[in-house]
Formats: C-alpha cells, sequence, structure tokens
C-alpha cells in the first residue's frame, strides 16, 4: 500500500494505492473515503453528488441539505436527530447523522496502514478506524473506547452511497426485511416486514429504472452471512461489503430510485447506500428501546471491522 499527500476536490486528502485499487480519504471531513477507484476495471464505485461542493463542515451541521456529498461517512453514536436515551446523558440531544461525520479525525500514517481517531463532543467516547489496503480490498478496523463508569448504548453505521444504474443487482443473505420508510410506489409499505428479495410481485434486489420515482430506507436483521454485495451484469463487476454478523448484524439499504434529493430545489436523484451497521434504527432511542443498539461497556471497548472488497 502507498500512501501519499494529494488535493481531492479542493481539500486536503491522503490518497491510498494497490495496483488494483486507489482510495482518497479526507481526514478533516470525518475521515471521510471520498473515492473508491477500481484501477483495473476503471470504474469509481462511490457517488459524488454533483449539487453539493465539497467543502469542510461545522459540527452539528445538516447533513442532507448541506453535505450529502457522496462517498463513505461514518455514522455515530446516531444517524437520526434525538435525545440520548440513558444516564448521565439524558439531555444530550445528538445532531444529524451523528456527530463523527462533521469532525475532524486525527491521523497517524504507519508502514502497512493508516489510522485515524476522534474524540466526542457531547459524549465522552473515543472511536478509532484503522486503514489498510491490499490488492483489491479495503479493510477498516474499528476500536471504540468508553473511559466511563456508565454502559454507552450507540447505533454505528457504514454510509457508503454507490454510483449505480438500472439493472445492478443488491445480493443480500437474508429472506426478510423491514421497511423502516418509502416514498412513492415501493411494493412494501413503512413498518412492514416482508419477504426479500420477492416483495410481491417483483424481485427487489434489481435496481428499478430510472423513472421508478421511489425511494425506502430498509433494515436486514436476520443475515445468513456476513456480506452485501453490489453486482453489474453489464460487466460482472462487483462491490462486496464483508463483515462479521456476531459484531457488525444487520445491514441498511437506503434505495433511491429518483424519488429525493434532500436539498432544496434540486431534482430527485438516483443512488444507492448500502450500510452495514450497529442498530437496527435511525434513531438511537429507538434502537435502545428495541434491543438492537450496540452497547460499549463501562470502562470497555467494542471492536468489529468491514471490508471492500472489488471485483
Amino acid at each position: 500500500m502507498n500512501v501519499s499527500t494529494t488535493i481531492y476536490q479542493g481539500l486536503d486528502a491522503l490518497t491510498l494505492e494497490t495496483d488494483a485499487l486507489r482510495v482518497v480519504v479526507i481526514p478533516g471531513w470525518g475521515g471521510k473515503i471520498a473515492s473508491l477507484y477500481d484501477r483495473r476495471r476503471k470504474r469509481e464505485w462511490l457517488h459524488v453528488n454533483p449539487h453539493l461542493p465539497y467543502r469542510l463542515p461545522t459540527y452539528g451541521a445538516d447533513y442532507v441539505r448541506d453535505f450529502d456529498a457522496g462517498g463513505f461517512d461514518e455514522c455515530f453514536p446516531n444517524i437520526g436527530v434525538g435525545d440520548y436515551p440513558t444516564a448521565p446523558w439524558q439531555q444530550v440531544r445528538l445532531p444529524d447523522h451523528g456527530e463523527v461525520w462533521s469532525l475532524p479525525w486525527a491521523v497517524e500514517h504507519g508502514a502497512t496502514h493508516l489510522t485515524l481517531s476522534v474524540h466526542g463532543v457531547q459524549l465522552p467516547y473515543h472511536l478509532q478506524k484503522t486503514i489498510t489496503l491490499r490488492d483489491n480490498c479495503l479493510r477498516c478496523d474499528y476500536l471504540l473506547t468508553n473511559p466511563t463508569p456508565f454502559a454507552m448504548p450507540f447505533i454505528w453505521s457504514s454510509h457508503p452511497t454507490f454510483a449505480v444504474h438500472p439493472g445492478m443487482r443488491l445480493d443480500i443473505p437474508a429472506t426478510t426485511v423491514t421497511v423502516a420508510g418509502s416514498l412513492g410506489a415501493f411494493p412494501a409499505a413503512a413498518g412492514t416486514t416482508v419477504s426479500w428479495p420477492q416483495i410481491g410481485a417483483e424481485d427487489c434486489s434489481i435496481l428499478p429504472p430510472t423513472t421508478a420515482a421511489r425511494a425506502a430506507k430498509l433494515f436486514f436483521t436476520a443475515l445468513h452471512a456476513g456480506y452485501a454485495a453490489l453486482i453489474d451484469p453489464a460487466d460482472d463487476s462487483s462491490c462486496t461489503l464483508r463483515f462479521d454478523p456476531t459484531q457488525t448484524p444487520h445491514v441498511g439499504v437506503w434505495m433511491n430510485s429518483g424519488a429525493w434529493s434532500g436539498i432544496p430545489d434540486v431534482a430527485p436523484y438516483y443512488n444507492l447506500a448500502v450500510e452495514p451497521c450497529i442498530g437496527a434504527d435511525d434513531r438511537l432511542a429507538d434502537a435502545y428501546a428495541s434491543g438492537s443498539a450496540g452497547m460499549a461497556p463501562a470502562f470497555g471497548e467494542r471492536r468489529w471491522w468491514l471490508e471492500m472488497v472489488c471485483a
């Protein structure tokens, strides 16, 4: 793995390279992975939102309206805005998509890895991400440390948004899915758990036309294996997200097929987020109430990992 400094979209960044992959990381923007480029296939896997400029965020900024610019962000310790659910932090209001995406992360270069770390603002955690690149595999190893005498519930969600087109296939090893929310004519109602991939008369693992004008947030909670894959039958290329389902038991999916933009005066666009996660809800209070939230033990730590393999 070769590491070099660069300027990406006007921001200080680091480029990690092997013969197979080129990855761009922006430590000052939440440790964002801005680009995952397959050098052999000459394919950029991550979505870039043309409607939002690249600029460093401030803490508590509106993620959806101003900073959903694409790439792979980290959502922690929550996703949706809401109050923290347990003592002694019940009065803490957590911002949109969590704290860490909008914070600058410290960075250390190693001979074979890149280590980024950040401290919480309103909660006293420490989150570390170690990135390694080997051949066609990008790996992130996470370490969450809780230095307090109180157990700390959390949601962690990877948030890579992908550049996709109709006809691509989403392979998730599950037979059911919960629809957390939907827009347009998605074939299942919000709040229901339905079969997967066949929902009614439609195979929803195949990405629909750009004219579908629908979107849905889905949670997969009964996985048969630790992966989720995007496959393009046009050239048999794929990007597979691999993880340990005993550590990371859920996958969230945001399927936006021309129904949503979240940006004032911008027409709906087409993209997809595939999000291995800990916590099967966007609101931490709801995930804690349902028992799906992660838990960092008092004076303890949690570890998990995620790989992205391009083929």
